[in-house]
């Protein structure tokens, strides 16, 4: 049992470092919102009519509010499960139990992201869609390839 608890607070100190070691300065590539930022722009890239922006703006948001509970919950079963972590006795079935809790609540928050992504890429025309699936760095240079000729 003393062998368990050893080995689980370890692994819990270790992960801890790993967050508590995150940089997000400038220059980082691996921000941690990057993918996020990615996706901003290449919406911004879509040529969205007002429509799509308004349901893509109101999917984001009604997709917030359900994680937003949901991330609550997670950080209080963490603190729970640090609590029982530190008990003279933890007990193990209690901490399986609660890793598992927050596991599924992580799984939930992941696919109603999904869901999200995927009401949005049903709002796209065929066009957008196309132009979604380009790399950044291309669609940045049709656009403003695009932009060039109609100046001119």
């Amino acid at each position: 049992m003393k062998k368990i608890f050893l080995l689980l607070t370890a692994l819990f100190i270790i992960t801890s470092l790993g967050y508590a070691q995150e940089c997000h300065g400038p220059g980082r590539t691996d921000h941690p919102h990057k993918h996020k930022m990615r996706q901003k722009m290449k919406f911004e890239m879509l040529n969205l009519s007002n429509e799509q922006r308004d349901a893509i703006e109101n999917a984001s948001f009604e997709t917030r509010k359900k994680i937003i509970p949901l991330r609550s919950e997670i950080e209080l079963k963490r603190l729970d499960l640090e609590k029982e972590m530190k008990a003279d006795e933890p007990n193990r079935s209690k901490i399986m139990k609660t890793m598992k809790e927050i596991s599924d609540l992580d799984l939930k928050i992941k696919q109603t992201e999904m869901d999200q992504r995927l009401h949005i890429h049903s709002m796209l025309t065929p066009e957008q869609k196309e132009q979604l699936k380009k790399p950044l760095h291309k669609a940045i240079k049709e656009k403003k390839h695009n932009q060039k000729e109609y100046k001119e």
